[in-house]
């Protein structure tokens, strides 16, 4: 992934506190404006992050540890 990619994804999730809402996709649509993104360039960078899934309502959503 590019480093454009990965310093707006870090501007993103600075100080969010809606862990276990957003899908890979659904975070790709919330930047669609700034980047083209896609599942997987932002399955990626979660994972690198820490971050994990965990299903919610049918979907499986990103969730801060």
């Amino acid at each position: 992934m590019d480093d454009y990619k990965k310093a707006v994804l870090d501007i993103y999730f600075k100080d969010r506190t809606d862990s276990g809402r957003f899908t890979s996709q659904d975070i790709c649509d919330n930047l669609r404006e700034t980047v083209t993104l896609t599942p997987d360039e932002v399955t990626e960078y979660m994972m690198g992050k820490g971050y994990v899934l965990v299903r919610y309502d049918d979907r499986l959503v990103w969730m801060a540890l």
